[in-house]
This record gives C-alpha cells, structure tokens and sequence, in this order.
C-alpha cells in the first residue's frame, strides 16, 4: 500500500487540547485589532475556472476557512481573502497587496494529485471515489489557506520566525487544524496524504537544483513533517501512524516517532507565545 494511502489511517477524531483550544495569556495592553478574512470572487475566465468557482462556492471552502481562522485570530486590519485566476495555481500571500489569492486552478490540480494516488481516472464523478477526492481538494485547500494564513499573520504582525518561514507556516496550518474538531482533523490527514502522493511521484529521481534551493522544505520532507506533527499532538490517538512491529501499514519511523510529541509541544508553545496578544478567547 503506497505511504500517501496509508496515512488515511490517521483519520481518527481528535480532541482539542492543543493551541487555539485554550486560553493564552493575555499582554495588559494587547496589540490586536479587529480586522477578519473577507472573501471575494474575481469572475471566471475559462470554462475550468467557472468549475473551480461553482466548486469553491457548493462546498464553502474559503467561507468556512475564513470563519474558522476568524473565530480564533484577531486581524489587525481586514485581509481580503480572494479567488481568482493566476499565471501559476498555487495559493499566495501577497505583502504588496495585503491579501491571500486562492488560485482557481488548485482546485484542478488538487484533483489530479489524489485521483493519480487513487487510481481514479476521472476526478470530480459523483462517484464515491470522486467524491473522495472532492473531500481532500476540500482538505488540502485548507491545510493551505492556513498555511498563507501564517504568512499574512507574520507580515502584518511583524512576528520574529527563527528558521525557515515556509516551515514555521506549515506548523501553524498543522496546530489549527489539530486544534478542531474531526472534520479538520481529516484536513490534516488530506494534506499529508498530498505530500505523500507528491512525494511518491518524484520517488526515485533527483528532484533538481530548484527544488533543493527552493523555500519550501521537499515534498517528502513536509510529508513525513505533517505526519510527525499531527501524529505529536495526540500519540496515543494517532498511534497507526508509526512504523513499528505489528503495524506494517504505519509510515512515520520508529525514531522520527519517538520525537514527534516533543515537537509538537515546542511548536505549539512557539506559536502561543508569538500569537498570545492575537488570540480570541472562546
């Protein structure tokens, strides 16, 4: 069974005990604002993009992101939180504009990534396994807005971020979906089995000079670095996820494994401590 399958084994319920879920502590003067996600729709321009929209708009995906991220972050202005169509289809945080762009063409690569990693010749069928894979787009699409999130948050805050940004951003899409309910928790899950499904495509040839110089961490790397993270927030929970005698299904190494709770735990306290004047008590 391919890794990126396997890790649908990590769809479990997960109960919120992590960063958003609590009450951080507070500054005497919190220097946070009022502002929220506003989601706007640039009109279509080919017949794929009216399929992105008409997509988006039956399964709310940016609304219900908005809402979410909303309900647990304080905004010091408005960001608009747009889709549209672009020269390239990956979503982006644009510091000049002040807004996150949702590109109508992810929906379609979406698509194509877990059909390939399902063996679904024709993605998007009312069929059970399209609509599966309408459910990871659904998924992967939030793990990441979450991720560009992260971006606006460190712009607009002028959060200090030791490391790699794009790393520390992938944390944060992580802990706000491990944070929900098990709807998001199968967010999670969806976008780790992204990575995989990216990663095994590539599996067995050198992915390049622009790829090893690249911001972004290699697709195996955020793969088994989503799975470390969501399988550090509840262990016992999410105890299929580990490689170990009498689970040949798991995909995270005994010795990743044995680290990942302490992870999780380092990047949960980083995060409440840089976010603590912006988070909404429930």
């Amino acid at each position: 069974m391919p890794a990126a399958a396997r890790v649908r084994r990590l769809a479990l319920a997960l109960i919120a005990t992590a960063l958003f879920a609590g009450c951080a502590a507070t500054p005497a003067t919190p220097a946070r604002g009022t502002g929220r996600l506003v989601v706007a729709y640039e009109e279509p321009r080919t017949r794929e993009e009216r399929a992105a929209l008409a997509f988006l708009r039956e399964r709310r995906v940016l609304e219900d992101a908005a809402g979410y991220a909303d309900a647990r972050i304080a905004l010091p202005r408005d960001v608009p939180l747009r889709a549209a169509g672009c020269a390239a289809p990956n979503p982006f945080w644009d510091e000049g504009t002040g807004r996150i762009t949702y590109c109508y063409g992810f929906v379609a690569d979406a698509r194509r990534v877990f059909a390939r990693a399902a063996g679904d010749g024709a993605p998007g069928r009312r069929t059970a396994a399209g609509e599966s894979v309408d459910q990871d787009v659904v998924g992967l699409s939030h793990g990441v807005l979450f991720h560009e999130l992260g971006h606006a948050l460190v712009d607009l805050y002028d959060l200090p971020v030791t490391g790699r940004v794009e790393d520390a951003v992938d944390q944060l899409a992580v802990l706000l979906l491990a944070s929900g309910d098990e709807r998001h928790a199968d967010y999670a899950v969806s976008t780790v089995n992204a990575w995989g499904a990216l990663w095994a495509a590539s599996e067995g040839g050198d992915p390049g000079v622009a790829a090893y110089s690249d911001v972004h961490s290699l697709d195996g790397q955020r793969f088994f670095d989503w799975a470390c993270w969501l399988y550090g927030s509840d262990p016992e929970r999410f105890a299929d996820a580990v490689d170990a005698e009498g689970n040949p299904d798991g995909v995270l190494p005994r010795d990743r494994a044995a680290l990942c709770p302490a992870e999780y735990r380092r990047i949960d306290a980083a995060w409440r401590t840089l976010l603590a004047p912006y988070l909404k008590r429930d």
